[in-house]
């Protein structure tokens, strides 16, 4: 095919490919990953039939990883490992350490070298972000006690395995250098940590105050496309920034730009303008990975990879469930990381190719790294259904086990009194917005949308709950718990916006009470609201034109009689 195509028939091809795949997953019950992984497997090179440029994929599956662990960074929050640091922190040590010492006593019985064996270790101690974030979202347990600690635990895992990325090339060294292996090690160390230091200060003290201004500069035009492009540009730039200068990857440099946004008070505009292009280009993720998939090394090297996957899918949740269990955790937490970190993937991949790239990992042992990173992402979603019932809290019914999610994940509820309150959202904040808010406070658990970012900042600490974006957006209305709301008002004028969010919040939550305002009663008898009652404004200015004459009216004839 043409050299300019190349892109264009893989997404047509692919994603073409991808979407059978996955309804056929889904009719029978089965995770749409398992669809990706299956469509990726034959696109690509180890299967007869058309094949796809991996080179490309790859490329397109590095923006999919980005934009998601952008997202996973925007709702995540560093006091979260805190909260569960007596988990979370051992945790994800101790895990990451056994597994490191089970893939090099594996290694080297096989008859590998101890180098290798280390390397080995290494991809198999962290678990794929990617895949959890998803299918713990398809679990609706992401925003849950156990999902954060998940979230928390394979991050810890992911700076461990930056560690061991960052030493890989003094692995590489020859032995007669000269200089003693513990210097060189040690020296090594030590400027990891200068790294680590500086890309916090220079990110979170620096780039967060530099990314915060130019956010809201561009929020005060309301383009959306301004917005986005922004979002996109600070995402990648420190992305890359982070994997150039610091030796991170691309995946927690991403992270750490959403966890920058997630702090201020652009983040829910910010996740739902990135939403759909992380979904479609996720999806060329899971696709890539099929494709790296080779059955034949499988065969060849069957020792290996039975050691590997019983080590991954196995003794890892063994222990992390042990782990809870000893820390007193409930038991269904215990399920849910144990299930959770089945799993090999994205990262295992970067760690695998480097020590493939240093001549310290056989090539044999990379092949065998991704076909069991193939085989547990595509067992994960299955063992999460298999184990479903264990994962979900006790008494805890289905609706309130989502409703209790989305709230805890997005809004901070300021007290115990208010969070029993019926929830209505007002969305505007002028005038009309601000006066609906003081009154409705005294019923409602009231959360204001408002698209004017000084507003908004303006609202902060002044003990309402408010957040900045575009209420026609399904993404942000989802994200703002809108299936939970009682009552939502509308305060703005404009009709075509008005119909946009009632259509948009009528498929989230038919059964909401809507209340909407307009200019003009032209406006709104040309187009069909239903049964919402619409507060014109110029029929209330008549009203009350009219009450005022009526009531000059009285009071002259009450001094006529007088």
């Amino acid at each position: 095919m043409p050299e300019e195509l190349k892109i264009i028939w893989l997404l047509a091809i692919a994603f073409g490919v991808a979407c059978i795949a996955a309804y056929c997953s889904q009719r029978i019950k089965l995770s749409p990953i398992f669809g990706y992984l299956l469509a990726g497997y034959l696109l690509g090179p180890n299967s007869p039939g058309y094949i796809l440029s991996q080179s490309v994929s790859d490329q397109l599956a590095i923006i999919g990883v980005t934009l998601l662990m952008f997202i996973v960074g925007l709702n995540f929050h560093w006091q979260d490992i805190f909260e569960d640091k007596r988990l979370v922190i051992p945790g994800a040590l101790i895990l990451s350490a056994f597994s490191i010492l089970a893939g090099l006593i594996l290694s080297m019985q096989l008859g590998e070298t101890a180098k290798a064996g280390f390397v080995v270790g290494l991809a198999i101690c962290v678990s794929s972000t990617v895949v959890m974030v998803r299918v713990l979202a398809d679990q609706n347990l992401l925003h849950t006690q156990q999902g954060k600690i998940v979230i928390g635990w394979t991050i810890l895992e992911d700076l461990v395995s930056v560690f061991g990325l960052i030493l890989l090339p003094v692995l590489a060294l020859p032995e007669s250098t000269g200089t003693h292996p513990f210097v060189t090690l040690s020296y090594s160390i030590a400027i990891v940590c200068v790294k680590i230091a500086l890309l916090g200060v220079i990110v979170y003290f620096i780039g967060g105050k530099l990314i915060e201004k130019t956010l809201k500069i561009i929020a005060r035009t309301k383009s959306h496309e301004l917005f986005t492009l922004a979002i996109l540009a600070w995402t990648f730039a420190i992305a890359v920034g982070c994997s150039y200068f610091f030796g991170v990857s691309l995946a927690l440099g991403a992270f750490i730009a959403g966890t920058v946004v997630g702090e201020t008070e652009l983040s829910h505009q910010a996740a739902a303008n990135a939403l759909p292009m992380r979904d479609a280009f996720a999806v060329i993720f899971f696709l890539s990975v099929g494709m790296l998939f080779n059955p034949k090394v499988v065969m060849e090297n069957f020792s290996l990879f039975i050691g590997i996957f019983v080590i991954v899918l196995i003794l890892r949740p063994l222990l992390a469930f042990w782990m809870t269990k000893i820390s007193k955790y409930p038991l269904y937490v215990g399920f849910t990381v144990a299930v959770a970190i089945s799993q090999i993937g994205e990262y295992s991949f970067i760690l695998a190719e480097e020590g493939s790239r240093l001549k310290i990992l056989p090539d044999a042992a990379y092949d065998i790294i991704v076909a069991c990173a193939f085989i547990t992402i595509a067992l994960n979603p299955i063992l999460f259904q298999l184990f479903k019932p264990l994962t979900i809290q006790k008494g805890l019914s289905r609706v309130q086990e989502i409703s209790d999610l989305a709230a805890n994940a997005f809004f901070e509820v300021r007290d115990s009194t208010q969070s029993f309150l019926p929830k209505a959202i007002v969305i505007g904040y002028g005038h009309v917005g601000k006066r609906l808010s003081r009154y409705l406070r005294n019923d409602y658990q009231v959360l204001v949308i408002d698209q004017n970012i000084d507003t908004v900042c303006s609202g902060k600490g002044k003990n309402i709950e408010i957040l900045y974006g575009d209420a026609t957006q399904l993404q942000l209305l989802e994200r703002a718990n809108v299936e939970n709301a009682q009552l939502i008002a509308i305060t703005t004028t404009n009709i075509t916006v008005t119909r946009s969010i009632i259509d948009a919040t009528q498929r989230i939550n038919p059964e909401a009470e809507i209340i909407a305002r307009a200019h003009y009663k032209d406006d709104y008898t040309s187009v069909q609201f239903g049964d919402i009652p619409i507060i014109c404004d110029e029929d209330a200015s008549s009203e009350k034109m009219i009450a005022e004459i009526k009531k000059k009216k009285k009071n002259t004839l009450s001094k006529d009689v007088g």
